[in-house]
């Protein structure tokens, strides 16, 4: 399938400080269902770069993998089961696909590393998000403190609604319920997975003004983004990526 002209939403902080590239994904042109594996095989033309796109076979799980820049394993990281991904290895693309679920990119400057993680509830409950950046630490050895992080669109607390084995799940994993949610009615509430990865980030020594959020609801927004709720569980994905920029790569377009 040809992709159509897709847009990227970015952060202006990482616009501004020219070290990486990233995007959150949208629909693209037409309204066409692009599914993950229509990007198999391709390159990401960003900034000036043609990036080759690493991915992993997401399965809503707790596991993070580490790419070491190796062309010949980028086929095979495809059909691995993962959640997040880390490299310090610059001009590769680390992208995760979503369509409700939240798609979190990070960053350490000082270490120069980057990591993306795809965190729907269950991923979430399962903590996904501090098990990638505690394997920044172990690996890379970055600190909380340097790490900056950016939440893309998903789902709202305004559309996530949830029941009780989904609360038992959050309960199992240690999060604080009653911060992540709102009680819609007997045995319903409203999940938060803003407020849910914030917490995450914070109890990892991530500061506040380190975190950026383009909080925007897939399911309300189903003219620029794919959502799964919203519409009769589309096999439609938005494609999230963050690559670090070659030292010979250009800053801006051209």
């Amino acid at each position: 399938m040809e992709i159509e002209e897709v847009e990227f939403l970015r952060t202006e902080k990482w616009e501004e400080g020219g070290l990486i590239d990233h995007g959150f994904g949208t629909r693209g042109g037409g309204g066409k269902k692009v599914l993950k594996k229509d990007w198999w095989g391709r390159r990401l033309n960003e900034k000036g770069g043609i990036l080759p796109l690493v991915s992993i076979r997401q399965v809503h799980g707790d596991r993070v993998v580490v790419f070491n820049g190796k062309m010949e394993e980028i086929p095979e990281l495809w059909n691995q089961e993962g959640d997040a991904l880390i490299t310090r290895v610059p001009g590769f693309a680390l992208s995760v696909f979503t369509a409700d679920c939240l798609p979190i990119l990070l960053f350490d400057p000082t270490q120069r590393v980057v990591g993306i993680v795809h965190a729907g509830w269950k991923g979430t409950s399962k903590r996904i998000l501090q098990n990638a950046i505690g394997k920044m630490k172990e690996v890379f050895n970055c600190r909380g403190e340097n790490i900056q992080a950016a939440m893309g669109p998903c789902i709202g607390p305004c559309c996530l609604e949830v029941d009780d084995p989904v609360k038992k799940a959050f309960g199992a994993g240690g999060l604080p319920w009653e911060i992540i949610s709102s009680r819609r009615q007997k045995g319903k509430w409203l999940l938060d997975l803003y407020k849910a990865n914030a917490y995450l980030l914070e109890i990892e020594g991530v500061h506040r003004e380190n975190v950026q959020r383009l909080e925007s609801c897939t399911r309300c927004r189903r003219d620029i983004f794919y959502s799964y709720r919203g519409e009769e569980e589309t096999q439609g994905r938005q494609l999230n990526f963050i690559a670090l920029r070659k030292a010979d790569q250009p800053s801006d377009p051209g």
